[in-house]
């Protein structure tokens, strides 16, 4: 019922004063809702929460707080342009820094115009980001004395930089990587597509690469130039454009497909940058099974891609609010509202 109540609210963002308008955000905090308006209110929202609140976004704006230092979880109402026409696509602008307090902390449905950090050495557990677009570096830092653990990467998009130094039992599924991947030790990456050519001098894996596993993927390489350690991964049921990709030392290959040509691969897709316009489907799904028997790529394993990574919480597909009430004082309201089952 909260998450039914929260959705109608984000219709109601949507206050217009004169020319300008009222974003409003919504805490959840021990069964009592607060709303906070204005550029700051994801600020105001999180000061005033407790860890295991709820804090939905409406589209609009927002500024990020100094840090998170609580266990919060954070909808918003999703970064595809044809997903959120009624609501608006949901910002938060600035760098995300996750404090060592932010255990369980949970992040959906926004775009991050900055960098998003955990602080050095923390050890910041059970964490999920899930359905976001991060448009600069995802950094988890440290030298693995006190490490990140058991965090979830889901259906995101990660333009910059993925540097899992300090992170441990790290999963990335059914994502979009376009840049490098780098120092990421004893974590798994699954049904992802990677779509940084690695060519030449600038290598996809950047740093230490140990002990991962890398199963279902698609590697959109040109060269696999190696100038640190990669040792010990295992590849499985990976699609590669390289006839012979250079695994490393002591890594295991099995039912990998290479020598695909990149045209052949996906419905709609070129180059080697994310475009919202792009069809990541595969052309013949049937042709590259997984190690779980669905299809490699993006759209198999436990976690499918989700067409316009609509935010698990009730979702706004129609809102139609009339500007002025009608002769009688009522306001004509039209909202359609879809549940989600992920």
């Amino acid at each position: 019922m909260k998450k039914i109540q929260a959705i109608f609210l984000f219709a109601a963002t949507a206050v217009t004063t004169g020319s300008s308008a009222q974003f409003v955000v919504s805490l959840h905090s021990q069964g009592v809702a607060q709303h906070f308006s204005g550029v700051n209110a994801l600020i105001d929202a999180s000061n005033a929460a407790l860890s295991g609140d709820t804090i939905y976004l409406p589209g609009g704006a927002f500024a990020a707080p100094a840090n998170f230092d609580k266990g919060l979880t954070i909808f918003g109402a999703g970064h595809y342009e044809d997903s959120t026409q009624a609501t608006g696509k949901s910002f938060i602008t600035g760098n995300i820094t996750l404090n060592e307090n932010a255990d369980h902390f949970h992040l959906e449905g926004v775009e991050i115009t900055g960098n998003f950090f955990f602080s050095a050495n923390a050890a910041v557990n059970q964490v999920t980001i899930k359905y976001c677009k991060l448009n600069e570096v995802f950094e988890i830092p440290g030298n693995a004395s006190n490490p990140s653990t058991n965090i979830a990467l889901i259906g995101n998009v990660f333009a910059g930089n993925v540097i899992l130094t300090n992170a441990r039992n790290t999963s990335v599924y059914n994502s979009i990587l376009q840049s490098h991947i780098t120092n990421s030790i004893g974590n798994q990456f699954y049904n992802s597509v990677f779509l940084f050519p690695g060519a030449g001098g600038d290598p996809l894996i950047n740093g230490d690469m140990i002990n991962n596993n890398l199963y279902n993927n698609i590697f959109l390489q040109t060269g696999w130039a190696i100038f640190s350690t990669v040792s010990g991964n295992t590849y499985k049921n990976n699609l590669f454009l390289l006839s012979a990709p250079n695994f490393g030392t002591a890594s295991v290959s099995q039912n990998n497909y290479f020598g695909i040509a990149q045209a052949a691969i996906f419905i709609n897709q070129t180059g080697n940058t994310f475009n919202y316009t792009h069809n990541y489907h595969l052309q013949s799904p049937l042709s590259y099974p997984g190690t779980d028997g669905s299809q490699a790529g993006q759209y198999g394993g436990i976690f499918p891609y989700k067409d316009g990574a609509v935010p698990s919480n009730p979702h706004i597909r129609i809102k139609n609010i009339s500007a002025t009430t009608d002769a009688q004082g009522k306001l004509n309201v039209n909202i359609h509202v879809a549940a989600q089952n992920n």
